[in-house]
């Protein structure tokens, strides 16, 4: 099983984790990276790159960047970084189209979502 939801190595489809953590999914450049678990980080400026390298731990989305309420539900699906929240200080990312965005049923019951998620993780990470 992948514990990391990546686009050829790339976290979060290539946008920058500093400014979806900051609220707002920016595209990084190619020429801006830092590798951290396994994964391409890309950033949008040097400042951000910077702010990454520092601690990456605060900012790496939660659940290998997989959707947090399929994971609640004991499954893997693809995320999108235009959706997004912090809880507890950790960055949740989740699947959006056209027609849907599970940020909604997260954002319903968020404390009972993340102790779901947190158990089920734990098992789809083995």
């Amino acid at each position: 099983m992948k514990v990391q939801y990546l686009e050829d190595g790339k976290a979060l489809n290539g946008h920058d984790v500093i400014s979806v953590y900051n609220g707002k999914a920016v595209l990084g450049k190619e020429g801006l990276s830092s590798t951290y678990l396994d994964a391409i980080y890309l950033f949008a400026t040097e400042a951000n790159k910077k702010e990454f390298d520092q601690n990456p731990e605060k900012y790496i989305p939660k659940y290998g960047g997989y959707c947090s309420i399929a994971v609640a539900e004991g499954i893997l699906v693809e995320s999108d970084a235009h959706s997004a929240l912090i809880q507890d200080g950790e960055l949740h990312v989740f699947y959006k189209d056209a027609d849907e965005n599970t940020q909604d049923e997260w954002n319903e019951k968020p404390i009972e979502s993340k102790k779901m998620a947190e158990a089920q993780w734990i098992k789809l990470k083995g």
